[in-house]
């Protein structure tokens, strides 16, 4: 088991939502993602582009791990609808993206999940598999107090 936590030997980091339900596969780190940039008030976190969705265990969009900066999103549920977000520079269509388990929103899509266009990511709404094998309990961000 012990080898199964030892992730510092894997290229592949792996993510959970808040309630401990996996949702993230890729050789990036969160800290080396590129962050949205202003008038975007939200910081999120750019995933980019080669991208595998996962909306149940054996469904796929695309074999992300062919490309050469694979990620995968397991056990993530887009919602059927887009919202319009108004921005100071206009108005933004998203698809949100929500853990399969307990529904929290944890980022979105500007486009139908292709692989094709970035995925972004909300701060705060991912912890590090090895972060949760320690036993630390994420702090709640405050959006995600608003939308449970």
């Amino acid at each position: 088991m012990d080898d199964l936590q030892d992730s510092s030997s894997s290229p592949f980091k792996t993510y959970h939502c808040l309630c401990s339900n996996l949702v993230l596969a890729t050789a990036h780190t969160l800290e080396s993602l590129p962050r949205r940039n202003e008038p975007v008030q939200d910081n999120a976190l750019i995933l980019p582009p080669a991208t595998s969705i996962s909306v149940s265990s054996d469904i796929e969009t695309e074999d992300a791990l062919s490309q050469s900066t694979p990620s995968a999103l397991l056990n993530v549920l887009p919602d059927r609808r887009p919202i319009v977000v108004q921005r100071e520079d206009g108005f933004e269509k998203r698809i949100l993206l929500r853990c399969g388990r307990c529904r929290l929103v944890l980022g979105y899509a500007m486009t139908a999940l292709q692989g094709s266009s970035p995925v972004y990511l909300l701060p705060g709404s991912l912890v590090e598999t090895s972060e949760m094998s320690k036993g630390t309990r994420p702090e709640v961000p405050a959006w995600a107090e608003q939308t449970t």
